[in-house]
């Protein structure tokens, strides 16, 4: 069986059996027991590293579209595929400032289609999930692959605590970590647990939207 398609299968069951980020009577995910950290190196408070080490070289800063609009999606978009080296995004955000910003799953779609004809290659392979949870994200990261995702406002106090319409790069997701890197604040990992990144990501209720690029990343550095 093909790779992508063993993977496309795999997030497809990890969505049917994940629970939602709200429960059914609305209450939100518990609490964390500690408050985001924002640090400028690729390493969790307790040490632990990141899972898809992006260079901070390969950081890109948020800029506007041809109306003014945010382009944060094709951003975040961009540095996945610098990560995965999905070399038909290279440029993404470029191409983007000659159009009008704001994004939202169509709109990637006819995007990256245009965009690759306009460079006349293939489309790469992705997905887009729009009831992401922490289990589809978690398999993106098992199989080496940053993601894309909704972020409603900033657990470590950014944007004066207010809520926001934004999508920023997760960089890391295990059982103890979540790892953002704001395509507002480059350079910088915004650190959390997975629970705060279900509030984060989800606004409180409303869907959690997600974009998986499947070109396999870079091998992990070796450890014993």
């Amino acid at each position: 069986m093909p790779w992508k398609t063993l993977l496309l299968l795999l997030l497809a069951a990890a969505l049917i059996t994940e629970a939602p980020a709200v429960q059914s009577d609305g209450q939100e995910a518990v609490e964390p027991t500690w408050g985001a950290v924002v640090k400028t190196e690729p390493i969790a408070p307790d040490g632990t590293p990141i899972q898809c080490d992006l260079p901070k070289s390969l950081h890109q800063r948020n800029t506007g579209g041809s109306d003014g609009a945010g382009l944060c999606v094709f951003t975040s978009i961009e540095m996945a595929a610098s990560y995965g080296n999905v070399e038909p995004l290279f440029g993404f955000q470029a191409f983007m400032k000659k159009r009008p910003g704001g994004g939202y799953p169509q709109k990637v779609d006819k995007m990256i289609e245009a965009y690759c004809a306009e460079q006349k290659c293939a489309k790469p392979a992705y997905l887009q999930v729009e009831e992401a949870g922490l289990a589809t994200v978690k398999m993106a990261f098992r199989t080496g692959r940053p993601v894309s995702i909704t972020y409603c406002y900033s657990p470590s106090g950014r944007y004066g605590g207010a809520r926001i319409s934004h999508m920023v790069s997760l960089f890391h997701c295990d059982d103890k970590w979540a790892c953002v890197i704001d395509n507002n604040f480059p350079g910088t990992y915004e650190w959390m647990t997975p629970e705060e990144l279900l509030k984060t990501a989800n606004c409180g209720g409303g869907r959690i939207w997600a974009v998986i690029l499947l070109n396999p990343g870079p091998p992990p550095p070796p450890c014993n």
